[in-house]
């Protein structure tokens, strides 16, 4: 569970505890969560001493996934379209998908816009948060599409790879080097992968085992 902006609060009850938290962040109430860290009780003689309730007041996923939502309808408002969107978090991976009419503006040449779209989105959300968050762009079952491209490619590589020995690609996004490693690694045993060079440039090296040098595989 992802939290932001922790704070203890102290009242008589949880509930008032709660409220008075609610005044505070300012924010709907499904965006703030809270748990429990002592019951408010009275002990002493005769019950007359009173222990206040402490809660733990934290923004939730709502709150973030609510504020993701308004940035990127800032973005699409500078895009000519009608879009429309979805979020949903699963664990620490918020998937983003869009559909609607101008879709192609948002994907660009070889899903570039795509790409530095998702960036935006990732850089957004992990300014909001120290846990670290992986945002996924899909904008009209793009990268659903680009998957089997990216394997027809990975097998034409592997069997270039095993003729010449070793052969390397042209820089891709990360989502598709990630297709290329795991489908060489699926099905060409005897083939190995790395990643090399930085982003934007970084691409996909393949090569027979008995060429592995020392050092890790890297993605």
């Amino acid at each position: 569970m992802i939290k932001l902006d922790i704070k203890q609060y102290t009242a008589k009850t949880a509930e008032l505890a709660y409220e008075n938290a609610l005044n505070e962040y300012k924010v709907p109430k499904e965006e703030l969560s809270f748990t429990v860290v002592q019951e408010a009780a009275k002990t002493g003689f005769l019950g007359l001493r009173t222990i206040p309730a402490i809660i733990e007041v934290y923004l939730n996923e709502n709150h973030l996934l609510a504020n993701l939502q308004d940035f990127l309808n800032i973005i699409l408002d500078k895009f000519e379209g009608t879009f429309y969107s979805n979020l949903k978090i699963f664990g620490k991976t918020i998937v983003v998908s869009l559909e609607g009419e101008g879709l192609e503006k948002l994907i660009g040449k070889y899903g570039r816009t795509l790409g530095a779209l998702q960036h935006l989105l990732m850089i957004y959300v992990n300014r909001m948060t120290d846990t670290k968050i992986d945002v996924k762009l899909d904008i009209g079952e793009y990268r659903k599409n680009r998957k089997k491209h990216i394997e027809e490619i990975a097998d034409s590589t592997a069997r270039k790879a095993i003729r010449e020995g070793s052969t390397e690609l042209a820089p891709m996004f990360s989502f598709e080097r990630k297709i290329i490693h795991e489908y060489i690694r699926k099905n060409f045993p005897q083939l190995e992968t790395k990643s090399v060079g930085l982003e934007p440039y970084r691409k996909v090296v393949v090569y027979a085992k008995e060429l592995q040098t020392t050092g890790s595989k890297k993605r």
